[in-house]
């Protein structure tokens, strides 16, 4: 299941240096979102990171969707 562009920059948002930190801040900061859309963009990106394995996440550059490449 491939991640769409939406899903991409919401995710670049999020520490990327591994999966499980991904998943982790999404998961975390679930519950603080209000906008329905954005919600529903983090649960697919959940479902999806859920699926994929570390070696397909770490093969995606998401420098180019977060801030200068920012992994914080």
């Amino acid at each position: 299941m491939r991640l769409n562009v939406e899903e991409m920059i919401f995710i670049a948002v999020f520490d990327t240096s591994t999966r499980e930190t991904a998943v982790q801040g999404i998961a975390e900061a679930l519950p603080q979102i209000e906008d329905r859309e954005l919600e529903h963009i983090a649960e697919q990106s959940l479902l999806k990171l859920d699926r994929m394995s570390d070696e397909e996440f770490a093969a995606i550059d998401f420098s180019v969707y977060g801030e200068e490449g920012r992994h914080d």
